[in-house]
């Protein structure tokens, strides 16, 4: 190295670049050199600043120094300690001594733009001396979150505002060596403010009432790195007012009273490229940009992980970015890929797991096994064969530990510390308790999915339900069907037919209420092989029906609802059962309907409600029987049909055996129909109040799809009375409705509607056109008759355009 430069930089700096210029990892130079892997790291981030001169000329021998480097070396290392070397001076008399302890900042830091213009606020509060400020800021959140990099960026922004100087303490929260003694730590920041060694007392009681004496009038920005707990924290704590202290912690420190708490999330996915960016540079990043996308994802975001496989790409320079992503796409390799140097994902990992009781181990690693994105504590309890209280206390101290993220009592890994996660699991437990474990977790979602769909079964006994009402049993249907869905697949590869055409069943009525929130189709075309593979007709006629409906009402596949319908007809037909007979022709008289066909529709409609009525099942009846009002309504026949849907109406309004959520969706249905019924007789102020009343009945019930459909056509029906803004506004929430559940169709017919509007108005032209090129971009992911029609009708809109 010239000695130019080896003069300009400092002594960690030197030791890094020789060191990796003979190849040598922190690891094998600590071995080399009968030093410890933490004295070379803290020499090297600049947390050392007086190295032993034994210590030095062992470095010098291990990096095979000689002549005039090994002499640059050394004196590079002798100019580092004056500085810090104290003046002459009565040994009784403290030095003024203005500190800058803080280690070298980052270069590259992303994301976290935010949170240092909150500090920066917050800091100049405290010099200024305002009132009520809080002067300490726990900044916490998992391992490899970025906390200590951002502390020190913000020490080093902020620390010109305190003119006391900087402090910095690495009190090793997490290190498998320990952490730091308080009053160790006590002494250490006497040093620094000039206090002579044998001034610093000896009782760490009275270490911490000289510092708290000596730092109660001045300015001082205090860094606490890797704290373990409020314990070590609280004694470290300056006493002036105009004092401010960054912690960083994995756990938030709850403890700790006046605290301001700042937790570290995962970088946004833009700010994971910015700084893959910033170490490996933008135009090899630029250069391939979907997969710079998946690599940013691969690490799930996690600011560590990005760093490394920036490092790596960066030492690597005749790697493209899509070699480094198909490495990580294998998930029995990624945690070992994402190492470079001391940098570790793993490792960062480790050290928090080595902390944890083995209840919470136990609950840590079987959770992995948990499919959906989150859980509650009753599924950690299920797969870690514990009782509910002792999970949630296991829980609660992962989240404390780091590992796990906790959002309004449900939980959920980061995607690599789930990987680590199954991997303690495959070190430490057997194969027969994995699979017992597995086993356990997906009977107990079999189980309690039953029970959910039970609340809504008409006539269904309540009483001894593990709900409390079928609006807590949905929510547990809504929050856990990535697991119970999960577990019905599992089931259905396993050949558990029972138990598949059991949960499949007892979700049906839910379903009426969730039409467009989970795959219903294949739900139900799990339950129909299930049913066939049990060699149990009735129950593969009354899933085909199941799976009917879906396919039509939920993905608006007409032909395949049809082919599903005419399978469940045939063979009820064959086993003698009206009722899904009945069941059958409803389903296919609504599909009659939605495709031109209204004469067999009513047909089909008519002979439905009478196989419902010769059995003397009411609530089929009057399904079949609002079906048959949609059919004569497609006839032009309105008034027949509103007579038949105020009957519908008043049924629904009665106690007919039917959840409070199935009644009310059931009612506001017969709603929409009769506003259908009125808008065809041109009484539009009406149907406009039917079609409002359904919308809101829809919302306080949860059915997103049908309160966006009654939204659609409210604001139709206000387009036909000339409230042209009004109308515009309905359409507009129902176009964003349907796009969060990803209905093209009905975002096709909304976009139409949308440009019908603004077409209207001769400046908004241009407006006209971008809605139909939409509504057409969404006719194309779909072939059936009536979006063959609309597609027609869109093209030559734009072509006369």
């Amino acid at each position: 190295m010239p000695t130019s430069q080896m003069q300009r930089d400092r002594f960690g700096d030197v030791l890094r670049t020789l060191r990796l210029e003979r190849g040598l990892t922190q690891e094998e130079l600590a071995e080399a050199a009968g030093s410890s892997v933490r004295g070379i790291r803290d020499m090297e981030r600049g947390r050392v600043r007086s190295p032993q001169r034994r210590t030095v000329a062992l470095l010098a021998d291990a990096l095979r120094l000689a002549g005039a480097d090994r002499d640059r070396f050394v004196a590079l290392a002798r100019a580092q300690r004056r500085p810090a070397e104290r003046p002459a001076v009565p040994p009784d008399r403290p030095v003024a001594v203005v500190p800058g302890e803080l280690p070298v900042a980052v270069p590259d830091l992303a994301g976290r733009a935010e949170i240092l213009e909150r500090l920066s606020t917050l800091a100049a509060d405290v010099v200024a001396g305002q009132p009520g400020t809080a002067s300490v800021v726990v900044l916490h959140g998992p391992p490899g979150i970025g906390k200590t990099s951002l502390a020190v960026t913000a020490g080093h922004r902020l620390g010109p505002s305190f003119a006391g100087g900087q402090l910095f303490v690495d009190l090793h929260g997490v290190s498998p060596d320990g952490s730091v003694d308080p009053g160790e730590a006590l002494a250490g920041l006497l040093r620094s403010l000039g206090v002579p060694d044998s001034r610093v007392p000896v009782s760490p009681a009275e270490r911490g009432g000289l510092f708290r004496t000596l730092t109660r009038d001045r300015s001082l920005l205090v860094v606490l790195d890797d704290a373990a707990d409020e314990a070590q924290v609280r004694p470290l704590l300056p006493a002036g007012p105009g004092c401010l202290v960054l912690v960083t912690c994995r756990r938030p420190l709850a403890g700790l009273a006046g605290a301001v708490r700042q937790p570290l999330d995962v970088l946004a996915p833009a700010d994971g490229r910015l700084l893959l960016a910033a170490i490996v540079g933008a135009d090899r990043i630029a250069a391939e940009p979907a997969a710079a996308d998946q690599l940013v994802t691969l690490c799930g975001r996690l600011p560590l992980a990005l760093r490394i496989v920036g490092n790596r790409l960066a030492s690597r320079p005749q790697w493209s970015v899509g070699r480094l992503v198909d490495l990580l796409h294998d998930q029995r390799r990624r945690l070992t890929l994402l190492t470079a140097g001391d940098l570790g994902v793993r490792s960062a990992f480790e050290v928090s797991h080595r902390q944890l009781d083995p209840t919470a181990a136990r609950v840590f690693r079987r959770a992995s096994l948990i499919p959906g994105a989150d859980f509650d504590p009753a599924l950690a309890a299920a797969v870690a064969g514990t009782d509910e209280d002792t999970a949630a206390a296991a829980l609660d101290e992962l989240v404390e530990a780091g590992v796990l993220l906790d959002t309004r009592n449900r939980y959920r890994f980061h995607d690599l510390v789930r990987l680590y996660a199954a991997e303690r699991l495959d070190v430490e437990e057997s194969q027969s308790c994995r699979t017992r474990a597995h086993d356990q977790m997906v009977d107990w979602l079999l189980r309690r999915t039953r029970q959910a769909g039970a609340m809504f079964e008409p006539g269904a006994c309540r009483a001894d339900s593990e709900f409390d009402d079928d609006r807590a049993a949905a929510r547990w249907l809504d929050q856990e069907s990535g697991s119970w869905l999960a577990a019905l697949r599992d089931a259905a590869r396993r050949g558990r037919h029972a138990d598949v055409v059991a949960v499949a069943r007892a979700l049906h009525w839910y379903s009426d209420a969730n039409s467009h929130r989970h795959a219903w189709d294949e739900i139900f075309s799990l339950g129909v092989a299930a049913a066939r593979a049990a060699g149990s007709p009735h129950d593969e006629a009354v899933l085909l029906n199941f799976l009917g409906w879906a396919r039509y009402f939920c993905r608006d596949r007409n032909t395949d609802g049809l082919a599903a319908l005419a399978r469940a007809l045939e063979l009820a037909r064959r086993i003698g059962d009206r009722r899904e007979e009945a069941w059958a022709l409803t389903y296919t008289a609504a599909i009659q309907v939605r495709t031109g066909r209204g004469g067999s529709a009513v047909d089909h409609g008519r002979r439905a409600v009478e196989l419902f009525r010769e059995i003397g099942y009411a609530l089929g009846e009057h399904s079949a029987a609002s079906v048959q009002g949609a059919a004569l309504a497609s006839l032009g026949r309105f008034t027949e049909a509103a007579g038949l849907h105020r009957e519908v109406l008043a049924f629904y309004g009665r106690d007919n055996g039917l959840s409070r959520t199935g009644a009310a969706v059931a009612r506001a249905g017969a709603m929409m129909s009769l506003g259908a019924d009125l808008a065809g007789l041109g009484r539009w102020w009406e149907a406009a109040a039917e079609y409002n009343r359904a919308r809101w009945v829809f919302h306080r019930s949860g059915a997103t799809f049908s309160e966006a459909n009654a939204v659609h056509r409210y604001g139709l029906a206000l387009r036909a009375l000339g409230e042209a803004d009004a109308a515009a506004e309905a359409l507009g929430s129902a176009l964003a409705l349907y796009a969060a559940l990803s209905c093209p169709w009905w975002e096709a017919q909304t976009l139409h509607a949308l440009a019908a509007l603004a077409g209207a108005t001769p400046d908004r032209s241009a407006d006209a056109r971008r809605l139909r090129r939409r509504a057409l971009e969404r006719c194309g992911e779909l072939d059936a008759p009536e979006v063959r029609t609309l597609r027609a009708t869109l093209r030559g809109e734009l072509a006369e355009s």
